[in-house]
């Protein structure tokens, strides 16, 4: 799991799911709020996600969160 802020200084966190068939979703919280993002990951497995979250900086990790749709 990660924290971090996005643009407008909102305190989000970011962990993985695994999907069916192998996907890997990556869930977006933010912290105080309700609501839920979710964006699809393009790796190969799990752990190549944990590896990609672990190594993301702040700007990709807002970046991804620009991409990521509702819950439901």
């Amino acid at each position: 799991m990660r924290s971090f802020e996005d643009d407008r200084g909102g305190r989000w966190q970011a962990a993985l799911m695994e999907a069916s068939f192998g996907n890997v979703l990556l869930i977006f919280t933010r912290i105080g709020a309700d609501g839920v993002l979710h964006k699809a990951l393009d790796t190969a497995n799990f752990h190549e996600a944990e590896m990609l979250l672990a190594g993301a900086g702040e700007a990709r990790l807002r970046e991804w969160l620009g991409e990521a749709a509702p819950w439901g």
